[in-house]
């Protein structure tokens, strides 16, 4: 079997670009940058030309929102940019062939490739940060819809009388369990704004408003999980993105608030955070413009 070519995998988030050379699951020279998300595109460019690149080199980027034919329509947490054909902006700017994809999707197409999902053939992910991105991967290839927008879960409507969505709808799962609805919730709470870090801290130690909000989370995580295990039938759930960095209490507040009795045989699809937590995006990403770059 042909070996992996080395990639420039790239995750950029909305508050961090994660980088690296990947071949075969492994990632070199990698960093993790910081930015700031009204020069995104700028500073992505910025990132690329820090690495040495060899005449063939590719690139493959996972970008956050609706990702169509290497277009970017409108990421709901990335404001300043609207419609942009990032993957021929960057091609021009590099000289390189690039390839872009969903930054979820890259992420949960890593782990079911070389992490948490290694070995099952139907993989569903959640990535829970300041957005909820998703990925639905079968026999090892991403399922991205007819235009490129499939596995948004994080805009699922959970409550249609819920809060104001950073997508502009109401309810969205988002806005309970992204970070940005972590926050405003205790807020709301408390009259005092914290990190969700500090968040689930304080909840450890059993404050009161903390653990409401926490518990919330679980609650509205749960329901969320629960219509994608109904609708696709996973063999595994992975979850990643910076709030998992919580750690076990994650799963556990899933487990307390989902509920098993149902005619689907839950107990037997396994709920699992992510082991490539900072990379998978990286590496995810570098393996789909392998791909891409192959056809």
């Amino acid at each position: 079997m042909k070996s992996e070519k080395r990639v420039l995998g790239i995750d950029v988030g909305s508050t961090n670009i994660k980088s690296g050379w990947v071949a075969e699951g492994e990632i070199t020279e990698f960093k993790n940058v910081p930015i700031n998300p009204e020069g995104v595109v700028s500073e992505l460019v910025d990132v690329i030309r820090t690495y040495e690149m060899e005449t063939d080199s590719i690139i493959g980027v996972g970008f956050p929102g609706f990702i169509n034919d290497g277009k970017v329509h409108s990421p709901p947490n990335l404001p300043s940019i609207r419609e942009l054909d990032l993957q021929e902006e960057l091609r021009e700017k590099t000289h390189h062939p690039v390839y872009l994809f969903n930054d979820a999707d890259a992420y949960i197409l890593g782990e079911a490739l070389y992490g948490a999902g290694k070995g099952n053939r139907i993989v569903v992910g959640f990535t829970l940060g300041t957005g909820i991105g998703g990925g639905f991967i079968v026999d090892g290839k991403v399922y991205t819809g007819s235009r490129g927008f499939a596995s948004e879960y994080g805009h699922m409507t959970i409550d249609p009388d819920g809060p104001l969505c950073h997508c502009g709808k109401k309810g969205c799962l988002e806005a309970f369990v992204g970070s940005y609805g972590i926050t405003e919730r205790y807020e709301v709470l408390s009259r005092e704004n914290l990190t969700v870090k500090e968040i689930f801290d304080k909840a450890k130690q059993g404050e009161e408003n903390a653990l409401k909000v926490v518990n919330e989370f679980g609650f509205y995580l749960s329901i969320g999980i629960k219509n994608i295990v109904e609708a696709l039938d996973p063999d595994i759930v992975i979850l990643g993105g910076g709030i998992t960095k919580a750690g076990d209490i994650i799963i556990k507040l899933i487990e307390s608030n989902h509920s098993f009795s149902s005619s689907r045989p839950f107990e037997d699809v396994k709920i699992a955070i992510g082991e490539l937590p900072d990379k998978g995006g990286a590496i995810g990403a570098a393996h789909w413009a392998n791909v891409k770059h192959r056809q």
